[in-house]
């Protein structure tokens, strides 16, 4: 395989695209994909992890915002924070799905813009009839590793949502490469 760049007649803008947009696109789309197998692969093997009981310490509500063509949305989760002992030697998580650390870092704390009104709505939307405070304290159940204790979750179930995840990064990154491939032919021998 040859390049001949003798034969490129576009001008810049498309130019900067397929240099440097196009490869970034690309990238998101394969860590759409990598992500998505991940994440399933760690809940279908959290299935077969030891159960012991934990303790939860704390809790608190992050958010990650959304946005359409005039609409923003917000996505509300609760992270707890608990403690459980494996072999006499004490572990901390705040996993609840066997895959939550893979997307921990999209989620914002919310503690600043809590007042009493948005307290109550993003706990309705939450769907818990419990406040956050009175948690603390609760003994939960805990499935851990038991080749890793240090990693846990509290629900060890499979999320059949990652699949979204996986065929979005399917089409797009396809998508995305025959673009690639149908604006680079001219100059690929």
């Amino acid at each position: 395989m040859k390049i001949n760049l003798e034969n490129w007649e576009i001008g810049i803008i498309p130019t900067i695209f397929i240099c440097i947009i196009l490869p970034l696109l690309i990238y998101f789309s394969l860590w759409l994909i990598i992500t998505g197998i991940i994440g399933s692969l760690r809940m279908l093997l959290s299935k077969k992890w030891t159960r012991t009981s934990g303790k939860l310490i704390s809790s608190e509500i992050k958010y990650k915002d959304f946005s359409d063509e005039n609409h923003r949305h917000r996505k509300y989760v609760k992270i707890k924070t608990y403690v459980y002992k494996v072999n006499n030697e004490y572990f901390s998580s705040n996993q609840t799905l066997a895959s939550d650390s893979l997307f921990s870092k999209e989620f914002k704390s919310l503690k600043k813009n809590m007042n009493k009104e948005n307290t109550e709505k993003i706990l309705n939307s939450l769907k818990s009839g419990k406040k956050i405070e009175n948690i603390k304290g609760d003994l939960i159940t805990v499935f851990y590793n038991p080749k890793k204790p240090q990693i846990a979750c509290l629900e060890n179930r499979f999320e059949k949502k990652i699949f979204i995840q996986i065929i979005m990064g399917l089409i797009f990154g396809t998508g995305l490469m025959y673009l690639s491939y149908y604006l680079l032919r001219n100059i690929i021998e």
